[in-house]
């Protein structure tokens, strides 16, 4: 059994550095250093965020802190409604088929059908969010095996949001029926 020898280690190493010219060290010796500059930096190709910026000024730090304008998350609101009170997700694809509106001065009726390739959770959580602002408040929610029933009223008026996963090729349908108050509000 051969034994370590840590002499023969450092010869190695001698003979490869004995072979690099000057230039050559002087050349190791300054990557290394820039290596080490930027690690105290903290500016590090891989490093993902950068560094903290240093306030040099005192007055700098007694000015008022604004907030970044930061979109709220979840899915966002249609520009087109087909109601002015009943919000629609943008990139909700309006199935013309299963659709039915009436619509006069005093009254609104009508079933709003739609697919989307977004998730259940995000069409629901879109309504509890957005629904508020058209003054419809949260009475209650069914959840069941492929979808998920929201119910909202507001004064004269209930609206029921439905929605439905039709699998992985299909997307989820979502109806949502707008009915006089005292209406059944599911269906039109």
């Amino acid at each position: 059994m051969k034994r370590f020898r840590p002499q023969v280690l450092v010869n190695g190493y001698r003979k490869f550095f004995e072979r690099w010219t000057v230039s050559a060290h002087v050349l190791f010796l300054l990557a290394v250093g820039g290596l080490l500059l930027q690690a105290c930096n903290g500016n590090m190709p891989w490093q993902k965020t950068p560094p903290p910026v240093l306030l040099d000024d005192p007055a700098a730090s007694d000015q008022a802190y604004l907030a970044p304008d930061v979109q709220p998350p979840g899915l966002p609101l249609a520009t087109e409604q087909r109601f002015e009170d009943v919000p629609v997700p943008k990139g909700a694809k309006p199935d013309l088929e299963r659709t039915f509106v009436y619509q006069s001065a005093s009254l609104h009726v009508g079933r709003l059908v739609y697919s989307s390739r977004a998730s259940i959770t995000d069409l629901a959580q879109f309504y509890i969010r957005e629904a508020p602002t058209g003054q419809w408040q949260l009475q209650n929610t069914v959840e069941a095996e492929k979808g998920v029933q929201l119910l909202f009223h507001k004064p004269g008026q209930s609206m029921t949001v439905e929605v439905k996963d039709l699998g992985l090729a299909k997307g989820r349908r979502l109806t949502v029926t707008v009915t006089p108050d005292g209406g059944s509000g599911g269906g039109v």
